[in-house]
């Protein structure tokens, strides 16, 4: 719409004088009840005209902070079925090539597999409405909220590179910890992929320094590259990690207790350490309730609401890692993941368990009573003698829902609110992990007005996949509690 048919159509709307009207909506917008304290207004007063500047102040996520998506090699998926061939061996054993002359040469043949990736699809609708961008309080409305949708889509995309699991949420692509996971689970690669550090901080090269050698060894043939941090590991490694092992830093300065560590010096090369914000902690959204921080959603997911949650702390394990000084009670809580990527349900909770040392907690968890709407569960545990309060619980795992009922096992092996920490091969030669694009993000227009608002609308999407061609290449290190955690799973 040109501008003289704009203005043509708005004389229409207001009566023959639309600036007229717009003033009056300026006025409007800045009516209050006689407040002074403009930090406090809200709704139409918040977007009410300044004398300061056209420009919106925000504190948000910026481009800087999709570490993991920012480091990873991107590549074009050629279809929405992303199809590709891995290789696991050359084929033969060491030594086998040797024979007599006169004897039967013996095939050795490479061994590959044909592997599928699942590109999905994320997507938002935006929207600006012509009262906004007549007003003119920010400069150009539209533009910004393009620019919120790429973020909010990209942080949909780094949260999932981190924590997706396709099984628990189909709309999703698996992560990192859970194509790892998936792996072990397979028997393709070794548990020591994984380092458990059952609820201490990280700030010595120890776990780095098996990881490496895990991978580096005969039939992985990797090496780390990077490894990915929250805020409170990377202030442990500041003040705890050993200088011999500090990468120097840029101009050559002389590594020291308390400086910063953006490096480690392992066998085999430097281990880049960089600050993931978006990884779970015990403040991170997600790993808290989620009503907590999105009421209104968890709300309106009341229909997925799990049945019942039973716990039983009868039986022993050998595996169990419930020791004496982790003995105790606890409460547990349950939230059921809608299969549209609708978010999760409000948690139902368990009465305070007596976890006894040696025991295992078994969680039964029955389905909603919307059958078949849930695809996976969220499961909450309080502190060691903690209380039960929504506010007062932390993830502990994410599970895929196995049937009208579905049971999980806690042997104190995933501790709620703890760091998991990603150890990565991003080195572009191996190829070893990487970013696999379909589409690139995109916008279509709809028309103005839809749904009979004065609305600028228009869909924002991107298609892509988190591939992870080497898996052996990959490892985490879980179960890490920083030393200053508000919250602490065991006091």
């Amino acid at each position: 719409m040109s501008i003289l048919n704009a203005q043509s159509a708005a004389s229409a709307m207001f009566g023959g004088n639309y600036l007229e009207a717009a003033d009056a909506l300026k006025k409007a917008l800045e009516a209050n009840a006689g407040g002074t304290d403009f930090s406090q207004f809200s709704g139409g007063a918040a977007l009410g005209m300044e004398s300061l500047d056209g420009i919106m102040k925000a504190t948000l996520q910026d481009n800087q902070h999709f570490v993991a998506f920012n480091k990873l090699r991107s590549s074009n998926a050629t279809n929405i079925i992303d199809q590709y061939v891995t290789q696991t061996a050359v084929g033969g054993f060491p030594g086998g090539s040797s024979i007599s002359q006169l004897a039967t040469v013996r095939n050795a043949t490479g061994e590959y597999k044909r592997e599928v990736g699942q590109v999905k699809l994320m997507a938002q609708l935006r929207q600006v409405g012509h009262v906004l961008e007549a007003v003119g309080n920010i400069v150009d409305p539209i533009a910004a909220e393009e620019r919120n949708g790429a973020l909010g889509i990209l942080t949909d995309t780094e949260y999932q590179i981190l924590h997706g699991n396709a099984d628990a949420c189909p709309v999703h692509f698996d992560g990192i910890m859970a194509l790892i996971d998936k792996q072990i689970a397979a028997g393709k690669m070794s548990e020591e992929h994984v380092i458990d550090l059952q609820g201490k901080a990280l700030d010595s090269v120890d776990s780095f320094a098996k990881l490496q050698a895990t991978i580096k060894r005969y039939g992985s043939w990797g090496s780390l590259t990077d490894a990915l941090v929250s805020v409170g590991v990377q202030a442990d490694l500041n003040m705890g990690l050993d200088p011999a092992f500090r990468w120097l830093p840029d101009g050559n300065n002389m590594p020291m207790l308390g400086g910063h560590v953006d490096a480690i010096r392992l066998s085999g090369g430097k281990l880049a350490v960089t600050e993931d914000t978006f990884l779970i902690d015990n403040e991170f959204p997600m790993g808290i309730p989620f009503e907590v921080n999105y009421p209104t959603i968890a709300a309106a997911n009341a229909g997925i609401n799990p049945a019942s949650l039973s716990v039983s702390a009868s039986a022993s394990s050998a595996d169990s890692q419930f020791d004496a000084a982790r003995a105790g009670n606890y409460y547990y809580a349950v939230a059921a993941i809608d299969g549209e990527g609708k978010g999760y349900s409000q948690v139902v909770k368990s009465a305070q368990v007596a976890a006894a040392a040696g025991k295992k907690v078994v969680l039964t968890i029955s389905e909603s009573a919307v059958a078949g709407a849930e695809t996976g569960y969220a499961l909450y545990r309080s502190r060691l003698g903690g209380t039960n309060n929504t506010d007062d619980l932390r993830l502990m795992a994410v599970i895929a829902k196995t049937g009208a009922t579905t049971v999980y096992t806690d042997l104190n092996r995933d501790i709620p609110g703890t760091v998991t920490v990603p150890c990565l091969n991003m080195n572009p030669g191996a190829d070893a992990i990487g970013w696999r694009q379909f589409y690139p993000m995109s916008k279509i227009p709809l028309p103005f007005g839809m749904g009979g608002a004065m609305v600028h609308s228009w869909f924002q999407f991107m298609y892509g996949y988190l591939r992870m061609t080497k898996p052996k290449h990959h490892g985490y290190i879980k179960n890490i509690v920083p030393s200053n955690a508000k919250w602490k799973p065991f006091g």
